[in-house]
């Protein structure tokens, strides 16, 4: 079992304890992965490296942020207005494209 599933794990245990109102979903078919922002956003870089590179508000009024690592892992979270933040996805082989046209003020650096 690598690293990366073993904290995985531990967050899934930890969204379990989590009351039903701060998961992600009152609908979701499953516990969602789902911990404290800063708890997670300190684990992706103390453990993987990663960093965030982009975020944006969804139409739900989630945070969605995507965090990469110089090695190409990455990590995709959705945090809530009570700061509570939720596995969406992670993956390897990252890949950054170069955007024409936006302005530097919309690129998160």
């Amino acid at each position: 079992m690598t690293v990366r599933s073993k904290v995985l794990i531990i967050i899934a245990g930890v969204a379990i304890l989590l009351p039903r109102e701060s998961a992600m979903s009152q609908n979701a078919t499953g516990p969602p992965h789902c911990v404290d922002r800063t708890q997670l956003v300190s684990t992706l870089h103390a453990i993987y490296g990663e960093d965030l590179v982009a975020r944006g508000l969804s139409k739900a009024g989630l945070l969605m942020e995507i965090y990469v690592a110089p090695t190409g892992t990455w990590t995709i979270i959705a945090t809530t207005p009570n700061g509570i933040s939720c596995l969406v996805d992670n993956g390897v082989a990252w890949g950054t494209v170069t955007m024409s046209g936006m302005s530097d003020s919309r690129i998160i650096r």
